[in-house]
């Protein structure tokens, strides 16, 4: 059994996890990821958020610096690609260029300044299984003060060429779901214009 302690909120950690989606399968690559690499990736990952969370820089700073964290870890490009769903199979090369950017921007303004208010967490890593085409699933749990504690299971892939985190399930539910009702009520709201959708979401959070 691995564990570290990083201090890290409930309500924090639930925020981040909706910057943490992606389609559930993906090809396994060449590169025959290791759950000892998942595993280190994954604990990389919380040593970083809680450094951004317990630093003094300013606020600004911090999303910056979580944004940054987000682009490092995650495999933006699946996260961004499958929230944005149907309407990426059309869009011109410089409208992904763009969603990818507003999309993971928007998340750290969005969960960002909320994660860094709340500490007195601690995360566990329990075990990481190789599970072919679905990656490697790194499991952990979360334990708050006063509450019960949250397992939380974080899905790897080596697709892009290095190991990334392009999924996140706590107790067992997907945050893909709710990132793609959001986006997909945005761009409604901008009547399914997708240029439209990006200049929102640069402007949110």
């Amino acid at each position: 059994m691995l564990s570290n302690d990083p201090k890290l909120s409930r309500r924090g950690f639930v925020a981040l996890s909706g910057a943490a989606v992606a389609a559930p399968l993906l090809p396994r690559s060449a590169l025959a990821l290791s759950t000892d690499q998942a595993t280190a990736l994954i604990q990389s990952l919380i040593t970083e958020m809680t450094r951004i969370a317990n630093s003094s820089a300013s606020t600004a700073q911090a999303l910056s610096q979580f944004e940054a964290m987000f682009q490092t870890y995650g495999d933006v490009p699946i996260i961004a690609r499958s929230v944005l769903g149907p309407p990426w199979r059309t869009a011109s090369d410089a409208q992904k260029q763009g969603f990818v950017r507003a999309f993971q921007g928007y998340l750290a303004r969005k969960y960002g300044t909320e994660f860094r208010e709340y500490r007195g967490g601690t995360v566990e890593i329990t075990r990481a299984v190789d599970q072919g085409q679905k990656g490697v699933v790194v499991s952990s749990i979360v334990r708050f003060p006063g509450s019960t504690p949250v397992a939380v299971d974080w899905q790897v892939s080596d697709r892009s060429g290095s190991p990334k985190m392009f999924n996140l399930f706590i107790e067992g539910i997907s945050m893909l779901s709710t990132e793609r009702s959001e986006i997909a009520a945005i761009l409604a709201a901008n009547r399914n214009n997708l240029d439209a959708l990006i200049s929102d979401l640069s402007q949110r959070g």
